[in-house]
């Protein structure tokens, strides 16, 4: 197996891993410290906090994708320094970004409880999850847009625009859960409703900040005026891109989701230790993501160029580098259980599960890293990213889920044993992955005429 041995190569793909890690790992760390708050107080409240979340989970991959999709064309048209069609790749992905906020939004505001339903049976956990979500309703376009722009800047590798643009809104975020959740420096204990009000005022913040350190970027080729620009083929190319990686996020997303959906109606203390266990395996996807979005950018660029050989090369090293990345998340895992279990106010049982359901997690991570290099860095930055879709289809709606689903209302079975049903997507993606990738499909340069 070649892989690449230059060690500017590394530099620069570190160079883009940290920042993106960074950012992923403070937008963890909001939902982290929330659950700890929480948690501390009352553990109906985290969960139903836990659970809303889920809903908004589903949106955030949708604009995710989208996001990905405008990244892989910006970083092959800044690779190939061919700027000029770059304005509208991020006109068309903001219209589409704003059109979904809208959507989505409205659902969410004005049918809660039937979102909430879908996560959980218990009714205080409903009632609570419902009250979160027609509240942060309010963010949801402003937070499409956000997630735009923060893929055309990763796609040009401007990813200070990205990091400062996090460090003040999740600090904004963190602080006004604090004061709202506890009634710190004179405003009022809200307990969950304070999480609603603090996010609403980070997202508007995020948006605000990006745009005005996207404009004020003296090399990004984007004005406003650009907004209204059409360009029938970009438009085109978007879509061929897009369409599959957004298809396959809400495929894979509501996938994701199905263990909290088939958890959520096994009772609190299965939901807790779910939740906490979530988590965990949040912060070190934080990690994962950065490596993930790293690899398909500096890999874009490299087929961007035309340098089809150096790509192969290049692949193989980030392969390489997912799997080592994968046993080394697993090991902390399984080492940090009991650790961090320690920062929750959570009863014997919801405890008890939460170690199961993170020693699952442990075996799981390299399986997981492979996935995430695998099938989606490598294989969307060549425009495969239908392969993921057409997997999830058949390997979560065929077979996992609903198998899953059989061993938890038919044969009750042990959470632990769903959990691990639930995650065998992940084993069975990364091995599909790997496969694809070595069929070399992706190996093509999508700005060629």
């Amino acid at each position: 197996m070649q892989i690449i041995r230059e060690k500017s190569f590394y530099r620069e793909l570190f160079a883009l891993v940290l920042p993106i890690y960074l950012q992923q790992l403070l937008r963890i760390s909001v939902d982290t410290v929330n659950s700890l708050m929480l948690g501390s107080i009352d553990q109906i409240q985290m969960s139903g906090i836990s659970q809303a979340n889920q809903v908004f989970f589903v949106y955030y991959t949708i604009c995710c994708g989208l996001s990905v999709g405008v990244s892989v064309l910006v970083s092959q048209y800044w690779g190939k320094k061919d700027i000029d069609r770059i304005p509208a790749i991020i006109a068309h992905g903001l219209r589409m970004a704003a059109v979904v906020g809208m959507i989505y939004g409205c659902a969410v505001h004005f049918f809660p409880e039937v979102f909430m339903r879908i996560y959980s049976s218990d009714p205080a956990i409903i009632a609570i999850g419902a009250g979160h979500l027609k509240k942060v309703s309010l963010m949801y376009m402003v937070c499409g847009l956000s997630v735009v722009i923060f893929g055309a800047s990763r796609g040009m590798a401007k990813m200070k625009i990205i990091l400062f643009t996090n460090i003040i809104s999740y600090s904004i975020n963190i602080l006004l859960d604090y004061l709202l959740i506890y009634g710190k420096l004179g405003f009022p204990a809200m307990g969950a409703a304070g999480v609603s009000y603090g996010t609403l005022a980070a997202r508007y913040s995020e948006f605000i900040i990006c745009t005005l350190f996207f404009l004020k970027a003296s090399d990004i080729p984007f004005e406003p005026r650009h907004l209204t620009l059409v360009d029938r083929q970009i438009r085109k190319s978007l879509l061929n891109v897009t369409a599959p990686i957004v298809c396959h996020e809400v495929v894979w997303s509501l996938g994701t989701s199905s263990g909290s959906m088939i958890t959520g109606q096994l009772g609190r203390e299965v939901v807790g230790g779910y939740n906490v266990t979530t988590v965990l395996y949040d912060l070190g996807a934080s990690y994962g993501n950065g490596l993930l979005n790293a690899s398909s950018v500096v890999l874009g660029m490299t087929l961007g160029r035309g340098e089809l050989d150096r790509a192969k090369k290049e692949a193989n090293t980030m392969i390489l580098l997912g799997l080592a990345s994968g046993i080394v998340l697993g090991t902390i895992t399984f080492l940090v259980r009991d650790l961090f279990l320690g920062f929750y106010a959570l009863n014997e049982q919801s405890a008890h599960y939460a170690r199961q359901f993170m020693t699952v997690i442990s075996f799981i991570w390299p399986f997981s890293m492979l996935e995430m290099i695998g099938m989606i860095a490598i294989l969307r930055s060549g425009g495969q990213g239908k392969v993921g879709f057409y997997t999830d289809i058949v390997v979560m709606f065929m077979i996992c889920i609903p198998f899953a689903s059989y061993l938890a209302f038919k044969v009750h079975a042990e959470p632990w044993i769903i959990v691990l049903t639930i995650k065998m997507i992940i084993v069975f993606e990364a091995i599909i992955g790997i496969i694809n990738v070595y069929r070399y499909k992706w190996l093509r340069n999508l700005t060629a005429a």
